[in-house]
């Protein structure tokens, strides 16, 4: 099944724009005057208890995972022999992600009582994040190294049954 390229560039694109959410919160985890915030409460989300795990922030995590989804999304690319093995594996993280971010929207609706609007673009990176790679996945389809005669993304059954030949 073909797709449009762009559909393989999404995952780097919004981990990226995870990795810049989350590391300025791993900031103002440290310097809260950097703290902007116009929607909600952010200040008392951060200060929280739950805003760390044995002193490290949450959203220092977050930066972590959104590195791994994007140079996994990359790897795709470079690597498209292992594309659905990198794709499972974003699937997973970004999965996981998702279900922490909603127990951490759970904890800011009704033990913390304050919504950090960073926090909630956040949940929507790592939502979206889920649902491009989940397609991918369920679609079956995997990149392959563009040439001017063949189609730049085929299926894994396209790419078996070409090697057998």
């Amino acid at each position: 099944m073909t797709v449009h390229p762009r559909v393989f560039l999404a995952t780097p694109i919004l981990a990226l724009a995870g990795l810049l959410d989350a590391g300025y919160l791993t900031l103002v985890h440290y310097r809260q005057s950097l703290l902007i915030c116009n929607i909600g409460d952010c200040g008392t989300v951060q200060k929280s208890q739950y805003a760390e795990i044995a002193g490290i922030p949450i959203a220092l995590f977050g930066a972590g995972m959104y590195l791994v989804l994007g140079m996994l999304a990359l790897a795709r690319l470079w690597q498209p022999q292992r594309a659905e093995l990198l794709t499972a594996a974003n699937t997973a993280i970004a999965l996981a992600g998702t279900l922490y971010a909603a127990y951490l929207t759970y904890l800011e609706l009704f033990v913390i009582h304050a919504i950090c609007q960073w926090c909630v673009v956040s949940a929507v990176i790592t939502v979206a994040i889920l649902l491009v790679e989940g397609t991918i996945l369920l679609r079956g389809i995997t990149p392959s190294p563009a040439t001017p005669s063949s189609p730049r993304h085929v299926t894994a059954a396209n790419r078996v049954s070409s090697v057998r030949r």
